[in-house]
């Protein structure tokens, strides 16, 4: 337990006596430039919970973002924990022992969410804390549908959920269990811990996605290894491989990735 003893608010005395909070495996203490180097552009101070940013948002300036369109983007709350700095230790991944994270999305971008997937236009998730978001809403929404309490969403839950409604649920009618009864300003708040790795978990939202480069003992590989549905690993490790020998950089401040479903355009 930590007291403060300081007349200012906790928001107000980290933000005057704390340091951004860059990755442990840059080995070195946070400089000014970080401040604004690690953060996407589009993030809202207001939303401040997060331990770390998004980086693959980290990749997208005010006129990349314009030529996309901002009826063309969707945006979510996610508040990073500490965890998704935590390397897989154990022998059997599966045995691993996922961290939890906080998110927030509003009804009215998940709506556009929907919309956009009944048009036909692929879904393209910025980050592995994005499409786990959003893989984890459709379980919810499974959940929903079930009856269940559907604020949360654990480890390996996924697994009973698919039997059932969630085996024929497409994923534009789980979405909209979650907004059916909330009007566009509502905030849908939840929680997961949802752990994405081969050779089982069947993606069931998200067409491509944008990624940095992992590193290889993390959950984030595990989550790139079973959008792949790469058991053996040989895929991903090409692709890695093909990385190193072409120069690419690695990690938070590292190079970007786009990634494509197999089967789809």
């Amino acid at each position: 337990m930590v007291r403060i003893l300081s007349e200012d608010s906790v928001a107000e005395f980290l933000e005057k006596e704390g340091s951004v909070p860059i990755p442990p495996y840059l080995h070195r203490a946070a400089e000014s430039l970080d401040k604004e180097r690690y953060n996407n552009v589009y993030a809202k101070a207001k939303q401040a919970g997060s331990v770390a940013a998004p980086t693959a948002g980290l990749h997208f300036t005010p006129t990349i973002l314009e030529k996309i369109g901002m009826t063309n983007c969707s945006y979510l709350t996610l508040h990073v924990g500490a965890g998704t700095f935590q390397p897989v230790l154990v022998e059997d991944a599966r045995d691993h022992r996922m961290h939890g994270e906080s998110f927030g999305v509003s009804v009215y971008e998940l709506k556009n969410i929907i919309k956009a997937l009944e048009d036909n236009k692929p879904l393209i998730a910025v980050g592995t804390t994005s499409c786990r978001t959003l893989e984890s809403l459709f379980w919810l929404g499974v959940k929903r549908i079930r009856g269940m309490e559907y604020s949360e969403l654990g480890q390996k839950e996924w697994m009973a959920l698919r039997v059932g409604e969630g085996s024929n649920l497409s994923r534009t009618e789980a979405l909209k269990v979650l907004v059916a009864d909330k009007d566009d300003g509502d905030i849908i708040h939840g929680r997961t811990s949802l752990m994405i790795a081969p050779p089982n978990y069947e993606f069931q939202v998200i067409d491509h996605l944008v990624t940095n480069f992992h590193a290889p003992d993390s959950t984030l590989m595990l989550l790139v290894s079973a959008f792949f549905k790469d058991k053996d690993g040989e895929l991903i490790r090409r692709i890695y491989e093909d990385a190193q020998d072409n120069g690419y950089r690695f990690l938070s401040y590292g190079d970007v990735c786009f990634f494509k479903r197999q089967g789809l355009k």
